[in-house]
């Protein structure tokens, strides 16, 4: 049973429920909200981070460096798993629920009269909680876009962009230069700002935005046999697996770039870097990102939502024996382009999930249009029976990759758990 707290931030409009009908964009939202509370996000240094696939590992990354660096780390992401709380964390630890049930008490009014979007509640709860409990420095993610994205009100210290590819192209653009000029929008004036976005023409945009705003563009270095080179040192990938996927490598460059901006410690002890990324799913909880759930058969959840996200899981778990894929989407995603890259696996078998969301695709209509892609589904249904379904058909020898969405992975977890 969730807590009070909860229902009454759910009732707010949801971007998971309501799709582009729920966003508020631009900042007067969110500044109306944070002036009543002492605009709190002015307390406290804080790194902005905006991209289409990494941006919430990256933001991981950099928090458990910071963490094991000794400093008191917030971080925000978003969307959340398992529970709401998540998205709000100090030190890895998500928000309690009595300091949730408090802060809504104190603001209740507030929120009745102003009518904020769920993200923008959110969000000035989290900044308020990064202030009164006096963090160092907040690794903030954006929710969608950057430009007019609410958590775009933060003056950070330092400005990261990850890879940019086609996404929310009904609110972003149908273009990646449209898309990246909304991403690029977290560029401040004299603020630093490290990017790898993944393409040259998105990098040179980005580069052109920076130095319009005179923001320092930060070189991050390279990925070179299995150690992360950047302009100052270089760093072994604590990985437990021989072949890390190469977009967690450069994921992990960004991270240790980063932390060699914010904590000098670093630069004495530079093995602080390595210890944060080898701990970062302990320190922050960050989950999803091709997790290993079971050994025998090889069972990865990985919340990749478009077609390059999805297309890195594939790469990656397809070393490891014949592909069986639990898959949902929602209907905003590019169904057509994840069909593309799913039709480069000839031998993967295919189970749709139906999601009860309103912003999902139909089960049915998801599986004959990736069947008249020439893909083999075997059934849809309802994500306990296909997780049935699967592990009859699996081999000891087979991987079980479950991605396509947070929601799917939030709604598998709940089972599997």
């Amino acid at each position: 049973m969730s807590p009070e707290f909860a229902d009454r931030l759910l009732n707010l409009p949801r971007y998971s429920e309501l799709g582009n009908a729920a966003i508020k964009p631009g900042l007067q939202g969110i500044s109306m909200l944070l002036e009543p509370m002492g605009n709190p996000h002015q307390s406290f240094s804080s790194v902005h981070i905006a991209g289409t696939n990494g941006k919430g590992t990256v933001a991981s990354m950099i928090a458990s460096i910071g963490q094991v660096a000794g400093y008191r780390m917030g971080l925000y992401t978003s969307p959340h798993l398992l529970h709401l709380s998540e998205r709000i964390r100090l030190n890895g630890i998500p928000v309690p629920f009595q300091w949730m049930e408090s802060a809504l008490d104190r603001y209740q009014d507030l929120l009745d009269c102003l009518q904020p979007s769920f993200f923008e509640a959110m969000t000035a709860l989290g900044f308020l909680y990064f202030a009164e409990s006096t963090v160092d420095f907040a690794i903030v993610e954006t929710g969608l876009g950057g430009r007019l994205d609410a958590t775009n009100i933060v003056q950070p210290a330092l400005s990261v962009i990850t890879n940019i590819d086609l996404d929310h192209t009904r609110i972003l653009g149908t273009t990646l230069d449209e898309i990246t000029h909304e991403k690029a929008g977290i560029v401040k004036k004299h603020v630093p700002v490290i990017s790898a976005t993944g393409h040259d023409f998105t990098q040179d945009i980005v580069n052109d935005v920076a130095a319009q705003m005179d923001a320092p563009w930060i070189e991050v270095g390279h990925v070179e046999d299995g150690f992360l080179h950047t302009p100052n040192h270089q760093y072994e990938h604590p990985t437990t697996s021989e072949a890390a996927p190469v977009h967690y490598m450069h994921n992990a460059l960004i991270s240790a770039r980063s932390a060699e901006l914010l904590f000098p410690q670093v630069h004495h002890h530079p093995d602080l870097v390595e210890l944060g990324l080898s701990q970062v799913h302990t320190l922050t909880g960050l989950r999803g990102r091709l997790e290993i759930l079971r050994k025998t058969p090889l069972t990865v959840l990985d919340v990749a939502h478009n077609p390059a996200g999805i297309a890195a899981a594939l790469d990656y778990v397809t070393q490891f024996g014949s592909i069986h894929l639990l898959l949902s989407l929602m209907n905003d995603k590019d169904l057509g382009g994840v069909a593309v890259e799913l039709a480069r696996y000839p031998s993967l078998h295919m189970y749709v999930c139906e999601l009860d969301l309103a912003r999902a695709y139909a089960g049915a209509e998801m599986a004959n249009s990736l069947q008249r892609s020439g893909l083999n589904v075997i059934a849809t249904g309802s994500v306990p029976m296909m997780w049935d379904l699967v592990r009859c058909h699996v081999s000891e020898k087979d991987v079980i990759l479950i991605c396509g969405s947070h929601y799917l992975a939030e709604a598998f977890l709940s089972i599997y758990s």
